[in-house]
Formats: C-alpha cells, structure tokens, sequence
C-alpha cells in the first residue's frame, strides 16, 4: 500500500514538473514570437515615416551621416546606439509620453528620459560643427529663373520662430523667457534658408524675450555675407545700417508712415517679398510637425 501511494506522489510530481515545463515554454514561445521595437522590425516605409519622419532607407542613411554610434556608446546604455537613435527620433515625432515609450522600449520611464536627455545632448554637438551655409555660387546656381530675373542678389531668406516652454521657477527666468508675441514663456531662434527652400542657417534658442534685430545681430550671421549679398526678412529686423558697414543690403516689408495707403511701387514690393517669405514659414512649419514641440517644452532638457 505504501508503495502504491509512493508511485502516486511520484507519479504526480512528475506530471506537476511536466505541466510547468509546458507553461515554461509556452511562455517563452510567446516571449520569442514579441518582435523588440527596434528599427530592423519596422515592416515598411508608411510605419517608419509615421514613427520617425523618415523612410527605413533615409533612417539608416541620416544615422550614418551622422556618425555618433561611438559617441551614444560612451553612455552604457543597455540598448543599442541605434535604438537610442530610434527612441529620440519616435519621441520627437509622436510627442507620446516617457511612460508610453518606456513600454514600447521595455525600459522605465526615467530611462527613457535619461536616454532623451543624453541623445539631444549628443546630437547637438555633432550638429553644430556642420557648415551649412552655402557659397554664394551654390545659392545663385540652385536659384529658380524667375527668382533670379528678380533676387539675384539674395543669399539667404531669414525668419524667427519660437517655441514654448514649462514656465521657469525662477522669476528672473521667467521675465527672461517671456514671449511678447506668443503671451508665454518660449525659446527663441533664427531660421535661413536658401531661395529654393532648403535651410542654410539654424541659430541656437535663446530665451524668448530677445527681439529679431538683437538676434540677428548677436547670431553675427553677417559674418558670413559677401558684398552686395542681400537679405529678406520680416519687419522686425531693422538694422540697414549694419548691413551698410559690410556693403550689404536688407530687404524686409515697408511701413505705413504718414501715408494712408502704399504707393503702387511699394505694393508691388511688399508683395514680391511676401511671397519669398512664404519658403521660410514653410520650412518652419516642416520642423514643427514633429509633434513632440506641440506641447511646452521641459525647461530643463
């Protein structure tokens, strides 16, 4: 009888280790058969554009241009330089949150912030060594022909744009941030672009107070001009004479000053840069698809 209820129990230890070998496996068949939300199991180009901005082709060829998988791997990070790449690129297109992206990722969600702090942090540096300011042949032999008839002389298109930021603690930070045009607390930066549209100039942020003369001016973007270049802008860059110490010329809207209306010549002129302006507000516009910039930023990213 003993023996009997000895072979049962075994026979039911057995069974017991056999069922929770079945649930180990069956676990793991499901664990391998969960694709890692990597770059390489993106199916196609629809899903990366709307992850990254990017087709997989022009991901992989932006990460190689940029060179920085040495400079990602200086963190220690558990993931791949490719997908810290990969996160930054899909927190800055989706805007999703840190604790979204921490279950994407299977990471928390401090990580994910560690990771974002130190991917800007990384790519700022590298980009800010490029040199993208064309030579003035490149502007002239990329211009289209009814520009040129027109503009010959124009070397770069140049706005400013802000975005908003989490209100600074401090007050002194918050007067100094404080957007006049925008009513809230922003960063502040200058864009140029070439006349058919492609960007030759990005400044840094400053803080969102400063006006568009003084960050023109402390941006030294003159610096880079030649004789007789000429420059479009808005109305809040005046400063024609510091274009005439580099024998330079500003072209931006005219005012209504003791006039009721603009002469015919001045509306034409109004118009034509206008209408240039136009490619700079678009080229804006393109960065602030990425819709991590719809909300404020973190202050202190």
């Amino acid at each position: 009888m003993h023996s009997v209820s000895s072979q049962t129990e075994t026979f039911s230890d057995a069974m017991d280790r056999m069922n929770k070998l079945k649930d180990e496996r069956k676990e793991l068949q499901n664990s391998l058969g969960r694709k890692a939300f990597i770059p390489e199991n993106i199916p196609n180009d629809t899903k990366m554009k709307a992850l990254t901005g990017f087709t997989i082709k022009g991901f992989s060829c932006i990460y190689s241009f940029l060179n920085v998988e040495e400079d990602l791997q200086t963190g220690n990070f558990c993931k791949r330089p490719v997908d810290l790449f990969f996160l930054f690129l899909v927190k800055l297109r989706s805007g999703i949150s840190n604790e979204f992206l921490s279950v994407l990722f299977e990471i928390s969600d401090s990580t994910v912030s560690r990771y974002f702090t130190f991917i800007t942090t990384v790519l700022y540096e590298k980009l800010k060594l490029l040199h993208i300011f064309p030579s003035k042949s490149k502007v002239v032999e990329s211009m289209p022909r009814q520009f040129y008839s027109e503009n010959r002389d124009c070397r770069v298109i140049v706005d400013c744009t802000e975005f908003p930021i989490q209100k600074p603690n401090s007050p002194a930070e918050q007067q100094m941030t404080s957007s006049f045009y925008k009513n809230t607390n922003t960063l502040k930066g200058m864009l140029g672009i070439m006349p058919p549209g492609s960007i030759s100039f990005i400044s840094p942020l400053y803080c969102g107070s400063i006006s568009d003369k003084e960050l023109f001016i402390k941006r030294q973007l003159m610096d880079l001009l030649e004789p007789n270049d000429v420059v479009m802008a808005d109305k809040g860059f005046q400063i024609e004479q510091e274009f005439q110490k580099i024998s330079c010329k500003l072209k931006y809207p005219k005012f209504l000053k003791d006039c009721i209306q603009f002469d015919a010549s001045d509306r034409i002129e109004n118009c034509k840069i206008s209408n240039v302006r136009v490619a700079v507000e678009r080229a804006i516009s393109q960065i602030k698809i990425y819709k991590y910039f719809e909300r404020p930023i973190p202050y202190t990213i």
